[in-house]
């Protein structure tokens, strides 16, 4: 399976109506487009073309939903608010579901919940614009509780005093509707309880209490209030005032409200008793502020007069040792007295400082490792939880032999605690030198792996071919490039007729099988020869294959490489650049259309092939359609154009119900079922095939129209519009000469009518290089298993420099998918020449299985096993699919049985073969009888219109979402 990649987003009408269909609001102004994670593309262009369809509604720049609002409910709310976006994910796609869906999924979460109030209240919000108050919506008692189970179960969200309802509007709405209009009339209550203060002012922690501080904060952000501090002597108070109130009367308001006055100060002072601090000074004129100052110390100025830390007072204080006071400006203070007390009495110092809070992490540096179990102990002894500090009184007698004191230790911490630092420095180095030496080891590692890789590439450049052979220098390469029915091919198969002998090379089984039965049928004798079968003509010359089959060293005289143009393709390009590069034939034919002109002349000069370029002009013209082509109308000989298989079956369901015959093509039909649809088809047995762009790659149509259903595909990597390359490729299989005097082009809807004359007329995109893909030499040069040497030859870029600009490796994702499945064992037994081939098979994602079956059977050296059988009538699409998948596994068996170092292991090749033949029929005739391939409801099977996006039809949504009543 080819690796998923990151692509650059391209917006479309259908990235517009996904934008749509999630939108809560299910409206949003198309300014909002802008965004760039949305994507490259045209705005105006999708917004039209989604228009046209039907996908949204348009008024007034408001894009919406026409499935849940008309015009006049986008005037009526958007008047009020502008709609939003869905949240987006990294890559611009809705990372929520589309709200019908997210309105089932909320149906049955609210089935859940066993309160029943739980439903009245959600029902309260239809018919709203999808909000509430609080006081709104919580009219009854034990509303409350049903509320708060909604809020949890995420049915219901909250912002401030609103409800609101995700699923019909969003936060940033409800916020933006909060802020225009339910912030006004709280402004004038906080306005007005201000004006009654005076100056105009009161604290913050008032006006929070009465407001809440989020519409506080939006007042003071939109300067209707002004937040403003006064500075107190421990910490600070904060004030609102009016934006339009005087600032110095406001502040001096609250500065006399909050800052303590002189005769605060007498309880304090009364506590100091009479004694001053040595250095404080008062005069009887001295207020009682300066007194209590004079006559007092802070815990700090203590904790330097008396040696002690600040911490340690404190801790006296909180154990009744120390008497203190706190005075109006919150300091806590100590008496004069009291300090110098301490100060001369060693017992009364040594008691404070008992107080002092010791880590046991230092105690235990200071007494060493050796002594934990010891400290352990004893403190069991003073503890009785498992607490990280104790205070020095606590452990001075009780841990040491001889009795130190608080100045001892920290000295003995401070040794010890060095030591340490030391001891860690010294082991941090040992680390860096060890890490040091991590990192040269690892750096001559990769020096040594890059030596290597440098040797592999090399060796790999050298084994790279030089494209040179004896016959170069004689070779003619003739070039014919023009559109599609120009006469490309049937000049280039005339030569090849008149030499001989040679190939001619097709993309697709069916292309050959067309040119075996037409040279054949000419008198021309031609081989087949594909990956999955080989038909012999007596006498025959010439073989007609698929290009991946062709054998360069066998070329004849005349080799034709038709479709040259996917030299590019990252898959299968490889087998066009070998069949160019590598042919002998004298002659070589080669049909592109003019876009790939240049890149075939950078590799013929690059190969130094004599190359003459024969240009062919269309041999019918080719016109735009004036005017869509809708289904119910849609014109015979008509090739009708969708890019997957299920579109296709649904289009052939839809036309049939309008009485049309119809025939399909793509690419899951068996070649033979796809050929005896288009014979179908060009013999006027039906009016009109439905295809994908297979019917691009040569298949004769007798079409006088291509109508194009969609304009968009999956490439195997993501959804992306057509580009002007594919859609001349697809649209030019119009109007086959001989068969039609014009070939038109056109499409079912205006808006995609009006996007394909635009693609018509842009220039068409030149391919940058060719594809090559490993040989057996390059892989028996790279060590490791298989799956390893796939990849790691990928990776190593090794291609010449001179050719860079023209080559580069193929996409080799489900080689290497293959080759991860087989071990290593495995491969040793049956050689790598053998296992290489085994990962070639034609396989696809769902095949894997089946083919590891067979791989299994091959290395066991037994029968590989027969397919599973599809069902014997096909009755529906699945049947259909089924046996699709079936044949897919058959021409793996085919595949492989062709392989002559695989044929021993099918025996059951010709069994094979027709069981294929019959279950190919069996397609075929279920396509015949009108086959009922139509999207149906999930819930009650009704079909589904053509273009409905969901899986429930209307009637079941409706039903799922209005059960309650």
């Amino acid at each position: 399976m080819p690796k998923i990649t990151s692509l650059p987003r391209v917006f479309n009408k259908r990235a517009l109506a996904a934008l749509v269909e999630c939108s809560p609001e299910g409206f949003f102004h198309r300014d909002q487009l802008a965004e760039p994670r949305l994507g490259a593309g045209d705005r105006a262009a999708a917004i039209e073309s989604a228009l046209a369809d039907g996908l949204i509604g348009l008024y007034e720049g408001f894009i919406y939903d026409p499935e849940r609002l008309n015009a006049d409910q986008v005037r009526e709310r958007s008047q009020i608010f502008e709609g939003a976006l869905p949240a987006l994910k990294h890559d611009g796609t809705p990372s929520v579901q589309p709200i019908r869906e997210r309105l089932i999924l909320r149906e049955q979460r609210l089935a859940r919940l066993p309160n029943p109030d739980c439903e009245r209240l959600l029902r309260a919000f239809e018919g709203t614009y999808g909000y509430l108050l609080l006081n709104q919506l919580c009219t009854k008692e034990g509303d409350e509780v049903a509320l708060f189970q909604l809020l949890s179960a995420n049915l219901l969200k909250q912002v401030d005093e609103v409800i609101f309802d995700p699923l019909q509007i969003t936060r940033p709405t409800v916020e933006s509707i909060f802020n225009r209009h339910l912030v006004d009339l709280l402004r004038g209550e906080v306005r007005a309880l201000l004006r009654e203060q005076p100056g105009h002012t009161l604290q913050r922690a008032d006006v929070v209490a009465k407001f809440g501080a989020k519409t506080v904060q939006k007042f003071v952000d939109s300067g209707d209030l002004v937040t403003f501090s006064i500075k107190l002597p421990v910490g600070e108070s904060v004030w609102v005032r009016l934006g339009d109130a005087d600032p110095d009367v406001a502040y001096q308001t609250a500065a006399d409200a909050v800052l303590p006055k002189d005769e605060d100060w007498q309880a304090a002072l009364d506590f100091c008793g009479e004694m001053l601090r040595p250095g404080g000074h008062e005069t009887p004129d001295s207020s009682r502020k300066e007194k209590v100052l004079a006559r007092s110390y802070t815990l700090t100025a203590a904790s330097r007069r008396l040696g002690i830390k600040s911490e340690t007072l404190q801790n006296a204080i909180g154990a009744r040792v120390l008497d203190s006071f706190v005075d109006p400006e919150g300091q806590t203070r100590l008496s004069a007295a009291d300090v110098q007390r301490i100060h001369d009495d060693p017992a009364r110092h040594l008691e404070i400082e008992d107080q002092e809070v010791i880590s046991v992490r230092d105690i235990k540096i200071v007494l060493g490792e050796e002594n934990a179990a010891f400290l352990r102990n004893q403190l069991r002894k003073i503890r009785k939880d498992d607490a990280s500090r104790v205070r020095w009184g606590q452990v001075r007698d009780l841990l040491w032999a001889e009795p130190i004191t608080l100045k001892q230790f920290r000295e003995a911490y401070k040794t010890a605690k060095y030591s340490m630092a030391v001891t860690e420095e010294e082991r941090r180095e040992e680390e860096r030198r060890k890490r040091e030496e991590e990192r040269q080891r690892e750096r001559a590692r990769r020096e040594e792996e890059r030596r290597q890789q440098e040797e592999l590439r090399a060796r790999l450049l050298a084994a790279f071919p030089t494209w040179q052979h004896a016959g170069r220098t004689d070779q003619q390469m003739i070039l014919h490039v023009g559109p599609t029915n120009s006469g490309k091919t049937y000049n280039a198969l005339e030569a090849l007729a008149q030499a001989g002998t040679g190939w001619y090379l097709a993309p697709l089984r069916l292309l050959a099988f067309e040119v075996f039965d037409r040279l054949n049928r000419r008198g021309v004798f031609c081989n087949l020869l594909t990956g999955e079968e080989r038909i012999d003509i007596p006498g025959a010359t010439i073989t007609s294959a698929t290009i991946e089959m062709f054998s360069p060293n066998h070329s004849g005289e005349c080799v034709v490489i038709d479709e040259a143009h996917m030299l590019a393709d990252p898959d299968r390009g490889w087998a066009w650049t070998r069949a160019l590069m590598e042919s002998r034939a004298p002659e070589m034919h080669v049909i592109a259309p003019p876009f790939a002109r240049p890149l075939i002349e950078r590799l013929t000069t690059a190969a130094q092939i004599p190359l003459r370029v024969q240009e062919h002009q269309r041999l019918t013209p080719l016109e735009i359609a004036t005017h869509p082509w809708p289904l119910e109308n849609m014109p015979d000989k008509t090739i009708l154009v969708a890019f997957s298989r299920r579109m296709v079956l649904r289009l052939k369901t839809e036309l049939e119900k309008y009485q049309r015959r119809v025939s399909v093509v793509y690419g899951a039909l068996p070649p033979e079922v796809r050929r005896k649809q288009a014979d179908r088809f060009a013999e006027g047995q039906t009016e009109i095939c439905v295809a994908t762009d297979a019917v691009g790659m040569g298949l004769n149509l007798p079409a006088d129209r291509v109508c194009f259903y969609e304009l968009e595909k999956y490439d195997g990597r993501a959804v992306r519009s057509l580009t002007p390359n594919e859609a001349l490729q697809i649209g030019g299989r119009a109007g086959r000469y001989g068969l039609s005097n014009v070939g038109v082009v056109g499409a079912t809807t205006r808006g995609n009518l009006k996007l394909l004359r635009r693609l018509f007329e842009m220039p068409p995109h030149e391919p940058d290089r060719a594809r090559v893909s490993p040989q057996l030499e390059d892989l028996e040069l790279i060590p490791g298993n298989l799956a390893k040497r796939l990849a790691r030859w990928r990776e190593l870029q090794s291609i010449p420099e001179a050719l860079r600009d023209v080559i580069e490796p193929a996409d080799i994702d489900e080689r290497i998918a293959l080759a991860a499945m087989l071990s290593d064992a495995e491969v040793e037994k049956i050689g790598l020449a053998a296992a290489v081939q085994l990962v070639n098979a034609p396989t696809r994602e769902s095949s894997r299985i089946y083919w590891h079956a067979c791989a299994k059977a091959i290395i066991g050296e037994r029968a590989m096993p027969i397919p599973a059988e599809p069902p014997m009538v096909i009755q529906d699409d699945h049947d259909l699919e089924a046996t699709e998948e079936a044949i897919a596994c058959a021409d793996i068996y085919l595949w492989l049985s062709c392989r002559p170092e695989f044929a021993d292991f099918a025996p059951e090749e010709a069994y094979i073969r027709a069981l294929r033949a019959e279950w190919s029929m069996s397609i075929d005739a279920a396509l015949l009888r009108r086959l009922d391939t139509a999207q149906r409801c999930i819930n009650c099977r009704k079909k589904l219109p053509l273009n409905h996006r969901y899986a429930l039809c209307d009637e079941c949504y409706q039903a799922s979402r209005y059960r309650w009543w």
